[in-house]
């Protein structure tokens, strides 16, 4: 399954074919009710309960594909890790529990979203639809004992300067590219972090200017990242940026687009049912912050506050040009996904006992 899910390369929005190979492997999964929504995520689901439980992973991969092998150890390719072996995990991990839980009482939903590396058009489209869900599992890598409660948020900023251009015999003292440079290495060093959950990270994603002629550059374009430290919001950050670009003549800036940081009580019950779950597969739960982001800043809490992050797989090879999952990393994850189904259940009947 994960072989196959692997050989259909699917960066950000050309994902149909892998939708589809996953949609044939969900109806033998025994998964009752299977569709395609508008946005391209796959929804696949059983049970009937009023208490509903989520997987939600996506199937998206970063651009750059890599050889898809099987040593019959491991297996390599893009996605690898992040994320089609969590979800390949969880698919499976979930249908197992199919057996445990009454179906009365709980409604299991395992999906698949779409451009989760790009703009997270598929979690956004979730959270418009009026999605809900009692409690969310988001398949990330977390190491298989990991349990994820929290990440940190990012905004992308888009820079532009102008000079006055003139030979480059005379030298760049107005040159944009100068300007950009220096716009760049004053939030540098502003946000001088070495890379902790509770500071903002500053990186440099594209930087463009100049011509081929002998001209001092006339325009240019900084596109930079600012990771945002869990527990912080973005208006410090743009009020810095602000000042940091308004210093230069003729620089302007702009928000691309912000995602606020996400951080979670580990007593929330789908973060004890995956404790437990993971406790049961005779490992000793981790609990982790993500230096990045994913969909999980996105559902919460619209979709619901119970949420973690949790799935197989070394989280440090995401993105990397050696991405493999061992086949034993696998096996964990869909026994840790299966128990924290039928756990998740009987937690929510002591909470609702309880009220």
């Amino acid at each position: 399954m994960l072989l196959n899910l692997l050989k259909a390369y699917s960066p950000p929005r050309k994902e149909e074919k892998a939708i589809g190979i996953l949609r044939e492997y969900a109806k033998k999964l025994g998964y009752e009710n299977i569709l395609v929504d508008e946005a391209g995520n796959l929804v696949a689901s059983y049970g009937h309960g009023d208490v509903k439980l989520a997987v939600i992973g996506h199937i998206d991969t970063v651009p750059w594909e890599l050889p898809v092998e099987f040593d019959g150890y491991a297996i390599f390719g893009r996605g690898a890790v992040d994320a089609k072996g969590p979800l390949v995990a969880a698919f499976i991990g979930f249908a197992l529990a199919k057996q445990y839980i009454d179906p009365r009482r709980l409604s299991v939903y395992a999906i698949a979203v779409i451009d989760e590396e790009g703009d997270s058009l598929g979690a956004k489209y979730l959270v418009k639809s009026g999605f809900k869900a009692d409690g969310v599992i988001v398949a990330e890598p977390s190491n298989t004992d990991g349990v994820v409660l929290g990440y940190r948020g990012s905004a992308r900023f888009l820079v532009t300067c102008q000079g006055t251009g003139g030979h480059s015999s005379s030298g760049t003292e107005n040159s944009a590219c100068d300007k950009l440079i220096s716009v760049w290495n004053k939030i540098k060093n502003l946000y001088n972090s070495a890379g902790n959950v509770y500071e903002h990270t500053p990186a440099l994603l594209k930087l463009w200017c100049g011509e081929d002629a002998p001209i001092s550059p006339r325009y240019g374009e900084a596109l930079i990242s600012i990771r945002i430290a869990l527990n912080s919001g973005i208006e410090s950050i743009t009020k810095n940026v602000d000042a940091i670009v308004n210093s230069f003549n003729d620089c302007r800036w702009n928000l691309l687009d912000y995602t606020k940081s996400v951080k979670v009580s580990a007593n929330n019950i789908a973060a004890r049912a995956t404790i437990r779950a993971i406790l049961m597969n005779d490992l000793r739960p981790r609990i982790l912050y993500k230096y990045g982001t994913s969909d999980m800043n996105i559902l919460y809490p619209t979709v619901t506050e119970n949420i973690v992050a949790y799935g197989p797989g070394k989280s440090e090879l995401a993105h990397t040009a050696k991405e493999y999952i061992t086949i034993d990393e696998l096996i964990k994850g869909m026994h840790v996904y299966r128990d924290l189904a039928k756990e998740f259940i009987n937690l929510s009947i002591r909470h609702t006992k309880n009220q």
